[in-house]
C-alpha cells in the first residue's frame, strides 16, 4: 500500500511538471490571473458574500482566469487606493465603484478605467442584464466622452438607522419626524448620557454629509438645490447656510468627542457597539448588524431605519463594479463582472444588503431583511426624495468640506462663513 502511495505521487510530480512545461509552450492558455481590490474582507458585514463569489468563480473559471483579492479593511483606504492606482496607472483588474459621483469623476478622468461599451453592445446576455438599468442610472457610470466605465449593481435608499433599546430608555417612542422634534430627541437622549449619533470628519466625510444632505434636502428650496447641476451651484445662500446651522448644532453638542478626526470605520464601530442611538448611512451597514464579528449578539433585533425627519430620504445611484484590466486580461475581467451578475451570486448580494437591483435578476429568489423590507413602504411614501450634497457640488467642494468642519464644530467658524469658504473652492474651481 505504502509503495502504491509512493508511486501516485511520483506520477502526479510527474505530471506537474509536464504541465509546467506545456504552459510555456505556444498554444497553450496560462492561467490568468485578476487583482480584485475590495474592503469586503476581515470583519466587513460583506466579507462572506466576497469570499464565496471569489470562490466560486475560480472553481467555475478553474485552469483559465483566477481572482486574486487584494483586501484593504477599511472602505475609505480602499477607495483611496483605489484612487492612487488610477493616478499611477496601476488599476485593478476588478474594483467596486462606490455611490460617492466625486470619486468617480476623478477615476474617470484617470483615463485607466476600462470602456465597457463594445462588450456590452456584443454580448446578448450582458445587454439583457443592463436592459433593466434606467438610463439614469446608466449615466452615473458613463463619462463625458460616453465611455460607460462600469456595471451598475444596486441602488439603495439611504435613511438614519436608530437602536430602539437606546431611544426607549431616553423615553423616546419613536424616530423623530420633523426636525424640531429630531433636536427634542437629542437632548432627551443626551439627559438619559446617551449620545445621540455618530458623525465623521475625515475622508469624505460621509456620515455627516449625508446628514447634512438630509438637512438641506427636506423642503421644496433644498431638494431643487440638490437637484442642481455642479456648475450651476451656488453656496452661500440661504436654503445652504440654514442647513448648515443645523449640522453645527450637532457636531458641537450631539455626537461622540471623537467626532473630529473620525472616519467611517470610527462612526459605524459606535452604532455597532451601542455607544450611540443614531447613524446615516445606506442599507449595505444591515449585513453588519447580525455579523458577530462586527456587532454584539441580538444588535440586529434593536435597529429600525426610518425616513430623515421631515419625511425626505436619500435616493443615490448606490454602487458598481468596474475594471482596469488591460490586454489579455480585458475579456477575463469582463467574465468576471458577467458572473456578478448571475443570479446567485446577484442574489446573495441583495439579501445581504437589503438594496435593489440595477441589472436584470429574479427578484423572487431574493430574501430582504427584515429592516428593509419595513423601510421599504416608508420609501416609497416618502416626501422628498434627493441626491446627496457631493452630487450637487464640483469634486474640490466635496474635497474641502471635511477640512472645514472641524472649524464649524468648534464655534470658530459660522455658518456663514462655512458657506463662503466653500463658495469660494466652488469659484476657483
Amino acid at each position: 500500500m505504502v509503495k502504491s502511495r509512493i508511486k501516485k505521487v511520483a506520477l502526479g510530480v510527474l505530471l506537474g511538471s509536464l504541465l509546467l512545461l506545456l504552459t510555456g509552450l505556444p498554444g497553450v492558455a496560462k492561467e490568468i490571473e485578476l487583482r480584485l481590490l475590495t474592503s469586503q474582507v476581515g470583519v466587513h458585514g460583506e466579507a462572506g458574500w466576497c469570499a464565496d463569489f471569489v470562490q466560486a468563480f475560480n472553481a467555475e473559471y478553474a485552469g483559465r482566469i483566477k481572482i486574486v483579492v487584494d483586501g484593504v479593511a477599511e472602505d475609505s483606504i480602499c477607495q483611496q487606493k483605489l484612487l492612487t492606482d488610477a493616478a499611477a496607472d496601476t488599476m485593478p483588474d476588478l474594483f467596486m465603484i462606490g455611490a460617492d459621483v466625486s470619486k468617480f469623476n476623478l477615476l474617470a478622468q484617470s483615463g485607466n478605467v476600462m470602456p465597457l461599451n463594445d462588450y456590452i453592445k456584443n454580448d446578448p446576455v450582458l445587454k439583457a442584464k443592463l436592459a433593466a438599468t434606467d438610463a439614469n442610472t446608466l449615466a452615473g457610470y458613463t463619462d463625458v466622452n460616453g465611455n460607460i466605465l462600469g456595471i451598475p449593481y444596486t441602488r439603495p435608499y439611504i435613511g438614519t438607522f436608530y437602536n430602539t433599546e437606546l431611544f426607549a430608555r431616553a423615553g423616546i417612542a419613536g424616530f423623530p419626524t420633523t426636525w424640531n422634534g429630531f433636536f427634542t430627541a437629542c437632548d432627551k437622549l443626551l439627559a438619559a448620557r446617551i449620545t445621540p449619533i455618530a458623525m465623521m470628519t475625515v475622508g469624505n466625510a460621509w456620515c455627516s454629509m449625508l446628514l447634512l444632505s438630509n438637512m438641506i434636502g427636506t423642503s421644496p428650496e433644498g431638494m431643487k438645490w440638490l437637484a442642481t447641476k455642479p456648475e450651476n451651484q451656488k453656496l452661500d445662500v440661504p436654503v445652504f447656510i440654514d442647513a448648515v446651522r443645523m449640522l453645527q448644532t450637532v457636531l458641537n453638542k450631539y455626537t461622540t468627542i471623537d467626532a473630529i478626526g473620525a472616519d467611517y470605520g470610527v462612526a459605524a464601530n459606535h452604532f455597532l457597539q451601542g455607544n450611540v442611538a443614531m447613524i446615516v448611512n445606506g442599507p449595505w451597514m444591515v449585513a453588519s448588524f447580525s455579523d458577530p464579528k462586527s456587532a454584539p449578539a441580538g444588535f440586529e433585533a434593536k435597529v429600525k431605519y426610518a425616513l430623515a425627519p421631515g419625511n425626505g430620504l436619500i435616493a443615490t445611484g448606490g454602487a458598481g463594479w468596474g475594471s482596469g484590466a488591460k490586454g489579455e486580461k480585458r475579456d477575463a475581467a469582463v467574465e468576471a463582472l458577467k458572473f456578478l451578475l448571475s443570479q446567485d451570486v446577484y442574489g446573495a448580494y441583495l439579501s445581504l444588503t437589503g438594496q435593489i437591483p440595477c441589472a436584470a435578476v429574479d427578484i423572487s429568489q431574493v430574501t430582504y431583511p427584515r429592516i428593509t423590507q419595513e423601510f421599504a413602504p416608508l420609501a416609497k411614501a416618502a416626501t422628498y426624495k434627493y441626491s446627496y450634497f457631493s452630487t450637487a457640488v464640483k469634486p474640490a467642494v466635496t474635497n474641502a468640506l471635511p477640512q472645514f468642519l472641524p472649524g464649524l464644530a468648534d464655534l470658530s467658524m459660522s455658518p456663514e462663513v462655512f458657506a463662503l469658504k466653500l463658495e469660494l473652492v466652488n469659484e476657483a474651481n
